[in-house]
């Protein structure tokens, strides 16, 4: 009895192991899966931050709300257009860097 309980937990821990392996996993050359998680979270992190200030923003330059919903027909064209394209552009831009930077702090710190 008592060998089958460490059989299944071994068997446990080799399966926890394995989904925390810090081998690449294919999507990303050369970025293990920490390192990836990490990155993730920097990103979405860095996505709230750059959203609320680009909405910030927006209110401060045309002092009115920016469009929830850009695909609604109660938003004009312009403002349809201007806020998907400023808006895309900026949280593409910073999803990238916030990647890029949370992976060289890792790799400075985990050589």
């Amino acid at each position: 009895m008592i060998d089958q309980v460490q059989e299944k937990l071994q068997h446990i821990r080799s399966s926890a192991q394995e989904g925390f392996d810090e081998q690449p996993d294919g999507r990303n050359e050369g970025i293990g899966r920490t390192e990836n998680l990490l990155a993730l979270a920097a990103a979405i992190g860095a996505t709230f931050l750059a959203r609320n200030a680009l909405q910030a923003g927006w209110r401060t330059a045309l002092d009115r709300e920016p469009p929830k919903n850009p695909a609604s027909s109660e938003v004009d064209w312009k403002d349809a257009l201007l806020w998907g394209g400023v808006s895309g552009a900026i949280v593409g831009m910073v999803r990238i860097a916030s990647r890029r930077a949370s992976s060289n702090a890792y790799r400075r710190f985990y050589p």
